[in-house]
């Protein structure tokens, strides 16, 4: 196959993907929100509406959580359809937000170098933790509730206590900038990277290091875990990726599409989301590494996503000031059997496709 020859089948899917069609020339389903919240309307003036950057939804499916550039942190009730509280306590651009696992508190970053707890009932700063980190980007509940971490502009990732805000542990993460960032479900596993393309995985019993997995050497803005802890991760390449990061092998990449990615989020069985700069989100299937559906609606970069389990709904926030909410091709949670992947038959078939051996590496201290 000449160089020249694979240079224009490489625009050729490019086009195609750009253009609404899947790699055999098909039109793609086009799904279009079922609500959507115009923060500009909510607000009064267009010109106090945010650039979304980050949302959350606690576990009831009751509460989100609204981040961005204007400095405030909004409640939004999902039932009811209104915001219930305003958070105006950052000094810079929020950057990040996240619900503890028992859903009394509110962890909110911003680029003003703080970590801010909140009562999520009376909207109390109970605690704000001065980070030593520049700019900070990121920052997760570990499951269990007791700690939180926290990601930047910095070769670090790290650690607090969410009781007393002291900090438990300083990682050294080699993404320089480091946005994305993920705790598996079951709490055993951390993963970060950023810039470099570098995405390091840390055990949490004692945060040792267990993995760097090294993708195309770009950017990477989002990580999320998955069943059996399959990771997802995706940036500034063409492809999103799925590793299994017990022992760095890369499962698939998934076909080529255009714009940078800066949110993935697991949903439906075998179904993963792609929020992109190109204003479209992605539905792909996670055995194929297929692109079988599109998301219209969103007019600017699609920064953030979150699936609310609850009511089956994935919901996103955008540059365009909006909150979208959707329905899925697939509803219902992710669901495998103990013995079962995520990656099935059809796709170990597949010539591409590298087979997800969920047997424990020599040595691991943890399994699937």
């Amino acid at each position: 196959m000449s160089v020249r020859y694979c240079f224009y089948l490489f625009l050729f899917v490019t086009c195609l993907s750009a253009a609404g069609y899947n790699t055999y020339g098909e039109p793609l389903p086009q799904i279009n929100p079922v609500e959507t919240v115009p923060l500009y309307e909510k607000l009064g003036n267009p010109d106090d509406a945010p650039v979304i950057t980050c949302i959350d939804i606690e576990k009831s499916g009751r509460l989100l959580a609204v981040g961005g550039d204007d400095r405030v942190v909004r409640l939004w009730d999902v039932r009811q359809k209104h915001f219930t509280k305003e958070l105006r306590q950052h000094l810079d651009w929020v950057r990040s937000v996240a619900f503890s696992p028992d859903q009394t508190r509110l962890v909110t970053v911003g680029q003003d170098g703080k970590a801010k707890l909140w009562d999520v009932q009376t909207g109390e700063n109970i605690k704000t933790v001065g980070v030593s980190l520049r700019g900070v980007q990121k920052v997760l509940f570990h499951p269990n509730g007791q700690h939180f971490a926290v990601c930047g502009f910095a070769n670090s990732v790290q650690i607090y206590d969410a009781q007393n805000g002291g900090i438990v542990k300083s990682l050294d993460a080699p993404g320089t900038n480091n946005k994305a960032m993920a705790f598996s479900a079951d709490g055993l596993l951390l993963a970060a990277g950023g810039r470099t393309g570098v995405i390091r995985v840390w055990t949490t019993k004692d945060y040792q290091l267990l993995k760097d997995l090294k993708g195309d050497g770009r950017y990477v803005h989002t990580a999320v875990f998955g069943p059996k802890n399959v990771l997802a991760t995706a940036g500034d390449g063409p492809f999103i990726l799925l590793w299994n990061p017990l022992d760095g092998t890369l499962i698939r990449h998934f076909d080529e599409h255009p714009g940078k990615t800066f949110s993935v989020v697991f949903c439906g069985e075998n179904g993963l989301v792609s929020g992109e700069s190109d204003n479209v989100i992605r539905y792909w299937n996670t055995a194929t590494g297929k692109n079988t559906a599109e998301l219209i609606g969103h007019t600017g970069t699609v920064s953030t996503m979150i699936f609310d389990p609850v009511a089956n709904k994935l919901i996103t926030g955008s540059f365009d000031t909006s909150i979208r909410f959707w329905n899925l091709p697939e509803n219902g949670k992710i669901q495998t059997t103990p013995n079962e992947s995520v990656i099935t038959k059809e796709a170990v078939n597949d010539p591409f496709t590298v087979p997800f051996n969920t047997a424990t590496p020599a040595n691991s201290p943890i399994s699937f």
